[in-house]
């Protein structure tokens, strides 16, 4: 329909989402360091910025409970200062002058496993220079950063490995698991494959050790499938594990497919040369049907499918609603895309705290819904998807965030 009366519609969830608290830090850092080693950097104005608007660079180590790690950076180019926090982005301690001089020393003791990241910055607006940050530490088991728990080696794309997962190895969600590094860049799309006899899990860690995907069933009978596009550059883990504890582990194999480019560039132009528009090939279908009434994740570069159906969140008008939620940076312009061949869309874009941004329904064309729109701050966002009327609707569609 080109035209529906009273558009727009004044339309809200009737349950609250109780959605996490966007984490301040706006960049990730992919270096690894591990307990021992030490780095030289440079602080540049080219770095990214925190929210005072000074220059940082960033560093990721994994670490175990009960770990005590200390931190030092080292520069006679300026007051350097250290802030560390969990991969969540919430603070664990700061320093400044701790290390003596002008240099920062941070010690801690680490709450739990997983992984943490080194802020190195300047006290003072503008400093900039070289330095060292300097990892040591000791209790707990040492985890280096190639090797955090559960890695067993490595794969990359169109490549497959064998292993026997064991009820001894190492654990996650007290379940065990293996785990593969993967070198990944950004916007590149794999296809991960688990096969085993018996019911395998599938997982996706990003290099700051979030889980940002997972499977069960989606491959055959009992094995696990997940499409992913790595949202940015470094190293990620491939872990499969069991669905439950108590399923018994045995052999199995893993392979990765690279599934290509999401944008075909032409080649670089010769000086002089205007290089045409990208070309935007459509994106692979990440991950399974959601279960009815949850909250999904999106990354950027991704497709993903889901179901209007009974179980679902519900709006004030008594139709069913799905959420999906992705994080992203100020002034960051996302493009959202809504279909489906079972029923009339009807797309909304809600902040953190669930006001209304902006709402759509027919702009794809072909009765689907597309909302382009430039945040105004860094956080969290919501992605409502609804039917367009009163009359409440079922059906699959596909959301896809660029």
């Amino acid at each position: 329909m080109s035209c529906r009366p009273g558009f727009p519609i004044a339309r809200s969830l009737a349950l609250s989402l109780g959605l996490a608290a966007a984490v301040t830090l706006p960049a990730i850092g992919q270096q690894l360091i591990a307990l021992g080693q030490a780095f030289s950097g440079q602080l540049a104005m080219s770095d990214p910025v925190l929210n005072d608007g000074s220059h940082y660079d960033a560093y990721m180590f994994y670490g175990q409970a009960g770990q005590f790690v200390q931190i030092d950076v080292m520069s006679s180019a300026f007051d350097s200062y250290v802030i560390l926090q969990d991969q969540s982005g919430n603070e664990m301690g700061r320093n400044d002058d701790g290390g003596g001089g002008l240099n920062a020393r941070l010690q801690h003791t680490l709450p739990y496993t997983g992984s943490y990241r080194i802020i190195v910055n300047s006290y003072r607006s503008g400093g900039y220079g070289p330095y060292t940050v300097q990892l040591t530490g000791s209790g707990g088991v040492a985890v280096a950063a190639a090797t955090p728990g559960g890695v067993v080696g490595t794969i990359g794309p169109n490549q497959q490995v064998s292993g026997t997962l064991s009820p001894m190895d190492a654990r996650w969600d007290n379940k065990p698991f293996h785990s593969y590094t993967f070198q990944c860049n950004a916007g590149q799309p794999f296809q991960m494959d688990v096969l085993s006899s018996w019911d395998n899990y599938a997982l996706v860690f990003d290099p700051m050790g979030n889980v940002v995907a997972r499977d069960d069933d989606t491959g055959e009978g009992l094995n696990a499938r997940i499409n992913y596009t790595c949202t940015f550059p470094g190293v990620y883990r491939l872990a499969v594990t069991t669905y439950t504890s108590s399923t018994q582990p045995g052999p199995y194999t893993l392979q990765v497919q690279s599934m290509g480019a999401v944008v075909a560039m032409q080649p670089t132009p010769m000086p002089g040369v205007t290089m045409p528009a990208p070309v935007v090939q459509a994106l692979p279908l990440t991950g399974g049907i959601p279960a009815p009434g949850g909250v999904g994740t999106v990354q950027f570069g991704q497709m993903v499918q889901g179901r209007l159906e009974t179980g679902d969140q519900v709006m004030n008008d008594g139709t069913w609603a799905d959420v999906w939620q992705f994080q992203a940076m100020a002034g960051q312009t996302v493009t959202i895309e809504l279909r489906s061949e079972e029923f009339d869309t009807y797309l909304q874009l809600l902040d953190g705290a669930g006001n209304r941004l902006a709402e759509d329904d027919d702009s794809l064309g072909n009765l689907d819904s597309r909302i382009v729109y430039t945040l105004p701050a860094p956080g969290m966002y919501q992605i409502v998807i609804n039917n367009f009327g009163d009359t409440r609707r079922s059906g699959i569609y596909t959301v896809t965030l660029r």
